[in-house]
């Protein structure tokens, strides 16, 4: 024969062997002990936690020649034929394929025919939820009142999607998402029975890259071994199976906690870059929040914020095909999540300027749904050939002698639209580093921000350049442009920082 994958070879073959769900295997030992078998049985829970295999043992311990304690001897010829396949009384069925009334339908004929080998005939049906309703329909009768000698087990991870009327003619058993100890426990028992060396952290890296589920976690194992050169070392799986720096964990940590997006997003871009998985960088980066958590004694309720918004952001990840710009518009949210005591004043300006940022999340959420929806498209109408990049001609001041008070300007109309069009083009940095900009238009364009961090960044030449250039195309506007950074009475302090010096809110300043 040849080879075998992990999960399968050592799929458990008793109810002792399937971990972390002695409050299911209890009760069914205490079934067959006792004779008192139901009709029909439904195993929920999420994937890799045992339900198939539950459903086999089951299967194979009614039938047993010779049980004890309620459990299978997988010696005698009925639990050989059973593991073998070739007991035709015995059918697992996957509703993923099988989901029509046709197949249903057989299932009803084929019930009443007495059986051949076994006592009871036992019909597994994987995934039931996934049958049409009219197969669930035609399933409703045979399964209340079944020949004595018919067993249905319906194994399922999404519960809520079987009609009641199916689940109220069933014994109802939850499989419990497996923990890291009975995970990291099997795996080492893995190892020594395939006298594989191994280093414990590796073990214990890859019960956590499981996420509740066995056969995961001897997936990975699998592909681990195969890889490694005769020990399995933690270095060896985190570069096997595609896991982030630490350090670059550690790094977006801080700058998310120092309210720093563009630190952020750079370090993000280094990920792509290398070619990561970004649903992975999700993980880790939420695993590093969960151990700061666990570990501090202050800004706890910030903390559980960003766990929270981070818990959705698999989903949006799975869901889209711009990863990128989800992952950024996410990291923007980020770091405008502020300790509700942190705000001392709401009638202040500069506190205005901050729930002004704060206001940011239902914006970016709203653009990214319209960016996925293909809201936003080309303008056909416009040759692109024909456009020509208008001369860009920065100026930049940071002194209070050279600022024009606000008063005496006029705000650009059309400064949120300008903004959305940035995220057209996929300027994710550029539009943080806009956010809290203000812009104003007369003989020239002057845009005022009161964040060194993204001062820094709109002088750049390819930001500039990219702002001229849509000022350009959407708005016929070639005018010069002038950046101001805003200080407090000639400090080199922008306001933001001194609000947050003010509040006693730690921060991280970037030379």
């Amino acid at each position: 024969m040849g080879y075998i994958a992990l999960y399968r070879k050592y799929r458990p073959d008793t109810f002792g062997n399937i971990i972390g769900q002695e409050n299911v295997t209890r009760i069914l030992r205490n079934q067959i002990k006792n004779g008192k078998i139901s009709h029909a049985y439904l195993f929920s829970g999420t994937r890799g936690t045992g339900k198939t295999s539950a459903a086999k043992v089951f299967a194979r311990a009614i039938n047993c020649l010779n049980p004890k304690d309620g459990e299978p001897c997988n010696e005698c010829e009925v639990c050989k034929g059973i593991l073998n396949g070739n007991i035709t009384d015995v059918i697992e069925m996957d509703a993923a394929s099988n989901n029509s009334v046709e197949n249903i339908r057989q299932i009803r004929q084929e019930v009443v025919y007495a059986t051949v080998d076994v006592k009871y005939r036992v019909y597994i049906i994987d995934e039931v939820h996934m049958l049409t309703t009219s197969a669930f329909n035609a399933l409703l009768k045979t399964l209340e009142e079944p020949p004595a000698n018919v067993v249905f087990i319906l194994a399922t991870t999404e519960q809520h999607k079987i009609p009641v009327t199916i689940l109220s003619r069933c014994l109802k058993f939850d499989f419990n998402r497996l923990s890291e100890d009975d995970l990291y426990k099997r795996i080492k028992y893995v190892l020594e029975c395939e006298n594989v060396k191994y280093e414990d952290e590796a073990c214990k890296y890859i019960a956590t890259l499981a996420d509740g589920a066995a056969r995961d976690a001897l997936s990975i194992l699998d592909r681990c071994i195969s890889e490694s050169d005769g020990v399995l070392k933690y270095e060896d799986v985190q570069n096997i199976v595609g896991a982030i720096d630490k350090n670059v964990i550690d790094k977006v940590t801080d700058s998310i906690l120092s309210y720093d997006s563009i630190a952020a997003i750079e370090q993000v871009d280094e990920v792509i870059k290398k070619g990561k998985d970004l649903r992975q960088f999700a993980f880790e980066l939420t695993s590093g929040f969960l151990n700061r958590l666990i570990k501090t004694d202050e800004n706890k309720e910030r903390y559980v914020q960003i766990i929270d918004r981070l818990s959705s952001l698999d989903n949006d990840l799975k869901a889209t095909t711009r990863k990128e710009i989800v992952l950024k518009a996410c990291l923007v949210q980020l770091c405008s999540i502020k300790e509700k005591n942190n705000v001392s004043s709401a009638s202040s300006p500069d506190i205005a300027y901050l729930k002004k940022i704060e206001s940011l999340e239902k914006q970016i959420v709203d653009l990214t749904n319209r960016i996925n929806s293909g809201a936003f498209r080309e303008n056909n109408n416009i040759e692109q050939s024909n456009i020509q990049t208008p001369r860009v001609n920065i100026s930049a001041t940071t002194t209070k002698e050279d600022v024009v008070k606000e008063e005496n300007l006029t705000e650009f109309p059309n400064t949120e639209e300008f903004k959305k069009a940035i995220i057209e083009k996929g300027k994710i940095k550029l539009y943080s580093a806009l956010a809290g900009a203000k812009m104003y238009v007369d003989d020239v364009i002057r845009i005022i921000t009161t964040n060194s961090f993204a001062y820094k960044l709109l002088t750049s030449d390819e930001s500039a350049e990219t702002i001229a250039q849509i000022l350009y195309e959407k708005y016929s506007i070639n005018k010069n442009i002038i950046l101001e950074l805003r200080t407090e009475s000639g400090e080199s302090i922008s306001k933001i920082e001194k609000i947050l010096k003010d509040n006693n809110i730690e921060y991280t300043k970037l030379d």
